[in-house]
């Protein structure tokens, strides 16, 4: 996951390891008191939601999620439980449903992020295919003659494009109380039966199941990898 190289260059403090890095993008499923399935407040919760998010915010949800009806085809980018339309779980996930577009989850010894992710960009007047060829040239001008230059030209190709990175939010590890591998039986409206999760639970009680999955290990290793032990 090249987003990882990016994360350790640019955003990972000093000896913080990375624990794991999940794709956020997509849909969520909700099974939250208060919230539909795709986490709009039902009546008579739309005001005490709208008190924690403000108006804006919760007309951006509302338009997020196009309507009341879940539509999935596959399975849901993750799955959101709690007692509280405003818990804690619901609240993360409300924070990528405001920002969209592409993002990862991020857990470390330290925190809890999410995490925006974009294609960098070359400089200001400049074409990709320019701008790659000058780092080419400046990097064989640096390691000197034609050998050095052939060398660095090759490595450059083989070198992956690293994507920015920009925090959104982030919260300190410790409103995790556990992580654990959970499988969930999806229902009739996607395509596909059963599914393998990594369970975040939070210390309010609400839980946020990220990382679907056909393979039970998958779950299985994102639980290890939480405590350090993969």
């Amino acid at each position: 996951m090249i987003e990882v190289i990016a994360l350790r260059r640019s955003w990972a403090q000093p000896g913080e390891p990375l624990c794991w890095v999940v794709d956020a993008k997509g849909r969520y499923l909700f099974e939250v008191s208060g919230r539909d399935a795709t986490g709009a407040p039902k009546k008579g919760f739309a005001s005490r939601l709208a008190g924690g998010l403000g108006g804006a915010a919760l007309e951006a949800l509302d338009a997020a999620t196009g309507g009341s009806d879940a539509n999935y085809q596959d399975s849901p980018a993750g799955v959101v439980t709690g007692g509280q339309p405003d818990c804690q779980s619901a609240s993360l996930v409300d924070v990528y449903r405001r920002h969209g577009g592409r993002a990862v989850w991020v857990l470390t010894d330290r925190r809890l992020a999410l995490v925006e992710v974009s294609d960098p960009e070359p400089p200001a007047g400049a074409s990709e295919s320019l701008f790659s060829r000058a780092r080419r040239l400046g990097a064989g001008l640096l390691s000197g003659g034609d050998d050095g230059q052939a060398a660095a030209e090759e490595a450059v190709e083989d070198e992956p494009a690293v994507p920015e990175v920009r925090p959104l939010q982030e919260w300190p590890r410790s409103i995790a109380a556990g992580f654990e591998a959970v499988a969930r039986k999806l229902g009739r409206e996607y395509r596909g039966g059963t599914r393998h999760f990594l369970k975040i639970q939070f210390t309010d009680g609400s839980a946020l199941e990220i990382g679907p999955s056909e393979d039970d290990s998958d779950g299985l290793r994102l639980a290890a990898m939480s405590y350090g032990r993969a």
